[in-house]
């Protein structure tokens, strides 16, 4: 009676670890989204002692693959770059269109 006693506390130790790993894990994702919008860097993020201490190196790189986490990374570079294109220019401050930007007219190209 108690190798069945201990097999079914067995048994709810395994699902309750179950859980307790997926919350683990919810909390880390959120962790990371908003360091990630700190602006910290994925590097610095992923070996930051908060994270190691809960995640191995294989969950830390299943963590990075996580589709929250992604998409907040996608974020953090459209924000960066969205005001590049206005300081940069476009094809009008090369004085032409962007196929023949720096470039010399076809009929002073040296034949081949």
């Amino acid at each position: 009676m108690t190798e069945k006693k201990d097999h079914t506390v067995r048994g709810i130790e395994h699902r309750f670890r179950d859980l307790t790993a997926d919350v683990r894990e919810e909390r880390l994702v959120r962790y990371v989204i908003h360091q990630i919008d700190c602006g910290r860097h994925v590097e610095d993020i992923v070996n930051d002692a908060y994270v190691t201490e809960h995640l191995d190196v294989v969950a830390r790189e299943r963590i990075l693959e996580h589709a929250e986490v992604i998409k907040a990374l996608e974020q953090r570079i459209r924000r960066q770059f969205a005001g590049y294109g206005d300081s940069v220019g476009g094809p009008e401050a090369c004085g032409g269109d962007q196929d023949s930007a720096g470039r010399a007219s076809d009929d002073q190209l040296p034949d081949l």
